[in-house]
Order: C-alpha cells, then sequence, then structure tokens
C-alpha cells in the first residue's frame, strides 16, 4: 500500500514538473494590444484593372523616336550603278567597288586626303545630280564631309562643276545628300575628298554614290 502510494507521489510530481516545464518554454509569450498594432500590417489592396485590346506594338507617351526623315531619291537610271571605279588607298576591306554595287550596307573609305574616286560612266551623259550615300543605321551617327565633284569626257582632263563643300550627313536625314548642278556632259565624274569629321583615316566615306542624267 504504501509503495502504491509512493508510485502515485512521485507521477504526480512529474506531471506537474512537464506542466511547469511547459508553460515556461513553450507556451507564446503574452502579446499586448499595442504590439499587435505595431507589427499587423493591413492587407494590400488588389485593384484588377482589364488592358486595352492592341493589334501593333505601343510606345508610351515621351519615348516616341523620331523617325528619319528621308528626301526624295531622283527619278530615272542610276548611270552609276555597278560602273568601274576608280579611287588612291583605302582603308581595310573597304573597296573602291563598294561604292556603286548597289548595296548600301557596304561602303568605300579612303585612307589618306586628299583622296579621291573616279566613275567611268562607259558612255557621255548630260548628267546634273549626284547623290552620296552612306549607311542609314543610326550607329553611323551625324558627321561631315568635304569634298568637291569633277567631270570630263575623256577621263584626263577634269573640270570643276562643284566646287568643294562641306556638307552635313546624319541618319535622321536618311544619311544622304542631294547634290544639284548645271547639266554637264560627263563620261567621267570624279569626288576628291578633303575632310570627314566621322573617321581617324584621314579618308572620305561613301555607301552608294548615284548620278542622274
Amino acid at each position: 500500500m504504501k509503495k502504491t502510494i509512493s508510485y502515485i507521489l512521485i507521477a504526480i510530481i512529474v506531471i506537474c514538473s512537464a506542466v511547469s516545464l511547459y508553460t515556461i518554454f513553450l507556451t507564446p509569450a503574452a502579446t499586448s494590444d499595442s504590439d499587435l498594432n505595431q507589427n499587423t500590417k493591413p492587407a494590400p489592396v488588389v485593384k484588377r484593372v482589364t488592358t486595352p485590346d492592341q493589334s501593333k506594338a505601343e510606345v508610351p507617351a515621351g519615348f516616341e523616336k523620331e523617325e528619319p526623315k528621308v528626301p526624295e531619291l531622283p527619278t530615272g537610271e542610276n548611270l552609276a550603278l555597278n560602273k568601274v571605279v576608280e579611287s588612291g588607298l583605302h582603308t581595310d576591306v573597304y573597296k573602291p567597288k563598294n561604292v556603286n554595287d548597289g548595296n548600301v550596307l557596304t561602303y568605300w573609305e579612303g585612307a589618306d586626303f586628299p583622296n579621291h574616286m573616279k566613275i567611268d560612266l562607259a558612255g557621255t551623259y548630260k548628267i546634273k545630280t549626284a547623290v552620296i550615300m552612306l549607311n542609314p543605321a543610326a550607329i553611323w551617327g551625324p558627321r561631315t564631309q568635304t569634298f568637291e565633284i569633277q567631270v570630263s569626257t575623256d577621263g584626263e582632263e577634269f573640270t570643276t562643276v562643284v566646287p568643294s563643300t562641306q556638307y552635313q550627313f546624319d541618319p535622321q536625314t536618311g544619311n544622304l545628300v542631294i547634290i544639284e548642278f548645271t547639266p554637264t556632259d560627263a563620261a567621267y565624274v570624279q569626288f576628291i575628298f578633303t575632310q570627314n569629321s566621322g573617321t581617324f583615316e584621314k579618308g572620305g566615306q561613301a555607301a552608294e554614290i548615284c548620278i542622274y542624267e
């Protein structure tokens, strides 16, 4: 009987000890109302909106890019296209034949000022317009080039029809210049470049040179 009472007392002591330990270590500390107010964040307000129907990509107001304003090219045949060309020294792979291959992404670049570009028109024509183009991509930033235009009927004696002039090339205007002059008989057209603000090699540049009657 005494052993039974002893076991009961031991059991009661163990249970009371367990309850005390639980109270100390496992029961969360009481939180005051002020603590709840400081730590409780309001639930976010989610507002649903309906996106507008779009049939094409749209640019937000204020982020539009100005479209290039390319001048209208002359009508008629480009007499310089794929004709024989000749120049002085050129840089790297930027050979004279690039100047009239019909591809504005290839170009000629002279190596030392003054440098020239001569085009054999394979016949005599009464010409009045020259167009000099650079690659129209924006990476070809604005630049100036200075050159004069000469003509000849025999390829030996040349006459200046446009004196040395500085021209502005800008991707926002097509990166080209159109030069009009008095109609002149010519079998050869020659450009003499003396300045280019866009290169370090002291050479003129042209992706395409076009000649029109």
